[in-house]
């Protein structure tokens, strides 16, 4: 195998990484260790924002054409995105309990379309409806500490813009200012870590 064949793999194995995170995300959640949870969860989502770059680059769809790099990456990427965020959802009570289970369900539900749209992206690379960003989500109910009744609105609102033409920015793939774009993007990773650290309060059952 030569250089340019294990560097294209190597990408794959770097998104796959992206699980690994997913894991320890969710060890993180079972041991009530939100902070932990989040920084792993922060960790795959900068290893999703970078591989797309990494994989154009070393061109894998040509020296690495036995793994689907795209199907790799919308697998990883429910597990952070969806899976794990719901988990947490219930575990720490971010929604009133009588109706947690059914606004989970209807969250897999919703993701599930927003990860099978063939027209989840737009011909200029902004997301096409809601992108199921709820690992996001759960950090601003975290870092905000705001009331069940308002993450439930936040939640079903989130919900209706799925199936919504409404264009919401890629922070890296997008054309038009790109580079403020890439600038607010690491501001924001750089202050969400700052105050995901900050808030030591836990959440009382």
């Amino acid at each position: 195998m030569n250089k340019t064949v294990l560097r294209a793999y190597s990408v794959h194995i770097y998104t796959t990484i992206g699980m690994v995170c997913g894991f320890f995300a969710l060890a993180a959640v079972y041991e009530e260790n939100l902070k932990d949870a989040f920084f792993y969860l922060g960790l795959s989502l900068f290893i999703d924002g970078t591989d797309g770059f990494l994989a154009r680059r070393f061109e894998v769809k040509k020296y690495a054409p036995r793994i689907d790099g795209v199907i790799l990456d919308a697998i990883v990427d429910y597990f952070n995105y969806v899976i794990v965020p719901v988990i947490i959802i219930i575990k720490f009570q971010f929604l009133p309990t009588a109706i947690s289970f059914p606004i989970c369900i209807l969250i897999l539900v919703a993701s599930c379309y927003t990860f099978a749209n063939v027209n989840q992206k737009t011909k200029d690379n902004y997301f096409n409806g809601f992108p199921a960003l709820w690992n996001l989500l759960i950090l601003y109910f975290y870092i905000l500490q705001t009331e069940q009744i308002v993450n439930l609105f936040v939640v079903i609102v989130s919900l209706i813009c799925t199936f919504l033409p409404i264009k919401y920015v890629h922070p890296l793939r997008v054309k038009n200012y790109r580079f403020l774009a890439i600038f607010l993007f690491s501001v924001w990773g750089i202050t969400s870590v700052i105050l995901i650290y900050i808030n030591s309060k836990e959440f009382l059952y």
